[in-house]
């Protein structure tokens, strides 16, 4: 693919993964202000948010592939901070992001509820810009395949970071896929919602099922745990816990019990 977009000098250049980030930030600002003019938002609260949740994510989940990494290589500070040069892992931003969402939401006084429902979709068009990123880079690249399956990609550029010349699986592609339905679905459905957050919580349970059988397909260095005879990543074990939370909170908040969630 093209994980240098273009040079700027003879040492200076734009990395397609960062670029798709930028794209995929300026997406979901523009759907985020969409959204606020139609359900009569503050912009003033919302505007600090959202710089707040772009910088916590790259930060995040930076943090979480150095973490996980930290047995075959060590950071220092400006190895850590060097996020261009690959090794992100998308729930790590996803944890920060969120813990920085909670802890704002809170401080300005915001309905927890309705601000996340405002913003799902934004960060599903972000998610689906910055998998692209990962086609463009080479990174997050899937297993071998057979040279004859359809959506077999091959990278051939020397400075992806997938292997060269070699049929894969394109679980980019199935991310970035995954990510602009559940934006669809969320940007159609957000008009008729049945309760405060039902938006946030039914794209936060289709993304952890469809992350959680897009792993399956991952041939990309990840921390991976023997259990109950099967082999799990990192990332499955926090989709499936994602996943019983969001859809637990689903069931109470539509109206199990009402008089607790609501």
């Amino acid at each position: 693919m093209r994980p240098i977009l273009f040079w700027i000098t003879q040492d200076a250049y734009v990395h397609s993964g960062d670029f798709m980030l930028f794209v995929g930030g300026l997406l979901g600002i523009l759907f985020t202000l969409t959204e606020m003019k139609r359900i009569g938002q503050r912009p003033e609260k919302i505007y600090p948010l959202l710089l707040l949740i772009f910088i916590s994510a790259i930060c995040g989940a930076r943090a979480l592939y150095c973490i996980s990494s930290w047995g075959t290589r060590h950071y220092d500070l400006i190895s850590f901070l060097a996020f261009w040069q690959g090794g992100m892992s998308l729930y790590g931003g996803a944890i920060l992001a969120f813990i920085v969402y909670l802890i704002y939401v809170i401080w300005q006084r915001l309905d927890f509820w309705r601000t996340g429902d405002m913003l799902a979709p934004s960060v599903a068009i972000f998610i689906f810009s910055a998998r692209v990123g990962c086609l463009l880079a080479g990174c997050c690249y899937g297993r071998q395949c057979e040279s004859g399956f359809p959506l077999a990609v091959t990278f051939r550029n020397p400075a992806a970071f997938a292997p060269k010349d070699t049929p894969l699986y394109p679980t980019q592609l199935f991310f970035a896929a995954s990510a602009l339905l559940i934006f669809l679905i969320l940007w159609t459905q957000r008009r008729h919602k049945a309760f405060e957050g039902e938006i946030s919580l039914i794209g936060v349970s289709i993304f952890s099922v469809t992350s959680f059988v897009i792993e399956y397909f991952r041939g990309d260095a990840r921390v991976l745990y023997e259990m109950f005879g099967a082999t799990v990543s990192q990332n499955q074990i926090i989709s499936a816990a994602i996943f019983l939370l969001s859809m637990s909170l689903y069931v109470l908040k539509a109206g199990v019990f009402p008089a607790r969630f609501h």
